[in-house]
């Protein structure tokens, strides 16, 4: 799926769902008698968590990234701040998928037969027209990240930081396609893993979340993954807020005209382009993974976000690194294993 945004053409850089829901005419919602905001207003402060999140990622990436090292060989930054952040940004995007399916279910008229407090249960319920072609187009990647969503939250899983670093020995870089050889200095590759229970009784990665429990996510990778995603996601609301409005309306929505988003069009942007300037270093189990490309290019006073998705293999790379990580002393278990050791 290759997906397009661009200010010239459409005002603003956020998901295609963005202009049609601003655009929506109110004769097509609901949500005052679902006593619910209206559905604009239910996507842009969604997106707008999302966005907040992103850039708090990106703002400790760019701490750890710069941190020196100190007399002892070590980082002189701790990385304890990093999994609440990455945390946060876990919620808001699993709390997305939900705000997108409340927008369904406020432009669906009312029904005081049902009963439910969960939107998508309600859409389902009910017989929305377009819930389950939505919920198959997006389930894919819900399903995977809200598993750890759902450990942090009902098993009192927690996150753990880990950076892989290249000191001075250097590591080689290559293209998948191509191999050809980059030499990237100072090369530092932060991550995270959700910390479980093993079955030998260790503790380390969580063997449901990280095959063999010796793995961990690199940000790198997952950043592109899940904004990308975000666009993917948007651009399915737009078509089940389409199906919807014809099933119910018999009308076609017009074309999406431009939408000038003032307010948080410069983080947009600037979330974007730093995303897709972040080095294409994974660990090395993500190797083989498909990673979004996303691509962004500022010309003049105009911008343009151009995302393919699933995307292809990007690089391999070979090397010597050191591997940092912090974590907690458990009151009973003096086993740990860590990632790659």
């Amino acid at each position: 799926m290759n997906l397009e945004r661009k200010t010239h053409r459409d005002g603003n850089l956020q998901p295609k769902a963005f202009n049609c829901l601003k655009l929506l005419n109110e004769s097509f919602t609901y949500h005052k008698e679902h006593t619910q905001r209206h559905p604009f207003s239910i996507y842009s402060s969604s997106i707008q968590k999302v966005m907040e999140s992103f850039n708090a990622v990106l703002n400790e990436m760019d701490q750890i990234s710069t941190a020196l090292f100190n007399a002892d060989g070590n980082l002189d930054y701790p990385l304890k701040k990093l999994p609440g952040f990455q945390k946060e940004l876990l919620h808001a995007l699993q709390s997305h998928i939900d705000d997108c399916y409340c927008i369904l279910k406020v432009i669906h008229p009312y029904d005081s037969k049902v009963q439910e407090k969960h939107s998508d249960r309600w859409l389902d319920k009910v017989g929305h027209p377009a819930y389950k072609i939505f919920r198959n187009a997006i389930n894919d990647y819900r399903e995977s990240f809200a598993p750890i969503v759902n450990k942090i939250k009902h098993n009192g899983s927690q996150l753990r930081p880990i950076m892989m670093y290249s000191r001075g020995r250097g590591i080689v870089v290559r293209t998948v396609e191509t191999s050809i050889q980059t030499f990237p200095k100072n090369a530092r590759i932060i991550g995270y893993f959700l910390e479980g229970m093993q079955p030998n009784g260790h503790i380390g990665p969580d063997c449901e979340i990280h095959p063999g429990g010796i793995t961990a996510i690199s940000l790198n990778r997952d950043l592109r993954y899940h904004f990308a995603n975000l666009y993917r996601v948007g651009d399915h609301l737009r078509a089940a807020i389409a199906t919807t409005v014809r099933h119910f309306h018999k009308i076609k929505l017009p074309r999406d005209v431009a939408v000038n988003d003032t307010a948080s069009q410069y983080n947009t942007e600037s979330i974007a382009e730093r995303i897709s300037k972040l080095p294409p270093l994974f660990f090395e189990n993500e190797f083989s993974k498909q990673t979004p490309n996303i691509k962004f290019h500022r010309h003049n006073a105009n911008a343009d976000l151009i995302l393919d998705v699933p995307g292809s293999r990007y690089m391999t790379w070979q090397g010597e690194v050191m591997i940092h990580s912090e974590i907690q002393v458990d009151a009973v278990c003096p086993f740990y294993q860590l990632p790659y050791k």
